[in-house]
């Protein structure tokens, strides 16, 4: 196992991994040509799951830099699987919810994967871009991969993007101080341990073809959430509030494909994870290494 991003930031690893200084890791740069085949090659490398990306903000903001990341980056993924095609197994890549329209669009729910597609954002249309060039790179190439689509991902380490609100809003909590949520409405709460499990268990798995997945947590409106995170700490009735506006994304998915083919897969609880993630940061807090 190697891991690889632009930088060695011991901020997050640290705390989920014991002895991540003995971890293999790479610094490198995804939209450099020469990064991967050579840590592929030298590595022995024959799975790759592939989750580096720009977040719906700054694809808004740099719509041209979001997409050399996010689309860009991903073909080079591909690219590269290509170029050792007899050693590289799968992919596995970081789709996404948002691209789904808007909820109603789709009057029967849960939704299922087969369906029709119209992202609001210039993120989760990138995320489309990826959905079909995986299956282009299959039926030409023969390179097997499974896109999974997260929506609102909370635990210790999601820190970027929109739907990290509810996890700053733990944060917050734990520093006793004000937040609001940018976002109200019902969204799908996943907690960050579940979805790393299904990520592993695809790159594991051994399917053929250019899957794509739902990921079901806990649908759950956000002012539920706050009520969850209210019963953990009292004070999140008066600390922390929401915008009522929507994620212009549906929450309500059909995970059937993902549980046939790897699981059984079962959701944390909201409490519970609410929990494990809020002991992370009242650890954090004491050693004086936590900051909103």
């Amino acid at each position: 196992m190697v891991l690889t991003d632009v930088r060695r930031d011991p901020t997050r690893l640290s705390v989920l991994v014991p002895d991540w200084e003995d971890v293999p890791f790479v610094a490198d740069d995804l939209t450099r040509p020469e990064f991967l085949p050579a840590v592929i090659e030298r590595e022995g490398i024959d799975r790759i799951i592939h989750l580096a990306a720009w977040q719906i903000p700054l694809c808004r903001q740099d719509p041209i830099g979001g997409a050399m990341v996010n689309v860009i980056g991903t073909l080079r993924v591909f690219e590269w699987a290509r170029q050792f095609q007899g050693q590289i197994r799968r992919i596995v890549y970081a789709s996404s919810a948002a691209v789904f329209g808007p909820p109603e669009m789709y009057p029967q729910k849960p939704v299922p994967e087969e369906v029709v597609l119209k992202p609001a954002t210039h993120y989760g249309a990138f995320k489309v871009c990826n959905e079909l060039c995986a299956n282009a790179y299959w039926q030409e190439w023969g390179i097997a991969s499974a896109g999974l689509r997260p929506h609102t991902v909370y635990g210790f380490g999601r820190d970027v993007g929109v739907t990290a609100d509810i996890t700053t809003a733990l944060k917050a909590l734990v520093l006793r101080q004000p937040f609001r949520i940018r976002f109200g409405g019902l969204i799908d709460l996943q907690y960050a341990a579940d979805v790393a499990d299904a990520f592993v268990r695809c790159a594991l798995a051994d399917l053929d073809g250019a899957r794509v997945y739902n990921l079901r947590g806990t649908p759950m409106t956000v002012a539920d959430c706050v009520g969850v995170m209210a019963k953990l700490v009292p004070e999140a009735s008066q600390l922390i509030t929401f915008e009522p506006t929507p994620l212009p994304i549906l929450a309500e998915f059909d995970d059937t494909a993902l549980q046939r083919d790897i699981g059984p897969l079962t959701p944390t609880s909201v409490e519970e994870g609410f929990a494990e993630t809020l002991e992370i940061f009242r650890r954090l807090h004491v050693e004086g290494k936590l900051a909103l």
